[in-house]
């Protein structure tokens, strides 16, 4: 079974989580990238979201995509969990890592995903339509656009961040008769479970 818990700030939505769980997320195990705040100039949303996963009393293991047993972590892990920030940059990291197949068979084998902007919209057929709010030039060496397509709908987050929503409209205005976009609150959240 596919658990997505996709989200535009998780630090707006977290309390949902554990009601689409369905369980207690106390002693959970997570593995934590953050890779994608990496290049970015402001990430507290980063340790806001460390912060409320300790608040819920989950165990969290960040992520290093450039140390060897990262493989191990995430499958000693029960949810994973993808932070906000750039996301062709992380998809480039994904891609050199091998990262985005394990990942997705983690997933498909009914591991619990929590995406946080960046990481909700990587869950996307194509991540080329958020190049108005995320830059492209901060992965010089990605290739293809395509995501990792776990959902048919383009997460389109910060509708109403105070410093995001303009991107965010822009993006809105392009694609809304192209793409099938699902623009979200930050405090909204696209679930899935099949």
């Amino acid at each position: 079974m596919i658990q997505l818990f996709l989200t535009s700030s998780f630090a707006d939505s977290y309390k949902q989580l554990e009601p689409f769980v369905n369980d207690s997320l106390e002693n959970k195990t997570v593995a934590f990238f953050d890779t994608a705040s990496q290049v970015e100039e402001y990430s507290e949303f980063k340790n806001e979201a460390l912060a409320l996963l300790e608040k819920l009393k989950m165990t969290v293991t960040i992520i290093d995509l450039n140390q060897p047993d990262f493989k191990e972590q995430i499958k000693a892990s029960d949810i994973i969990f993808v932070a906000g920030g750039n996301t062709f940059y992380f998809l480039q990291e994904l891609r050199r890592s091998g990262a985005d197949q394990l990942i997705e068979e983690h997933i498909n084998s009914g591991k619990l995903y929590i995406g946080e902007s960046a990481g909700s919209i990587i869950m996307s057929p194509d991540i080329d339509y958020i190049k108005e709010m995320d830059e492209p030039e901060k992965a010089p060496q990605l290739e293809s656009t395509q995501a990792l397509n776990l959902i048919d709908s383009y997460p389109l987050p910060h509708m109403d961040n105070e410093y995001m929503k303009d991107a965010a409209k822009i993006i809105l205005e392009k694609y809304q008769d192209k793409l099938p976009l699902h623009p979200l609150n930050d405090g909204e959240v696209i679930l899935v479970k099949e």
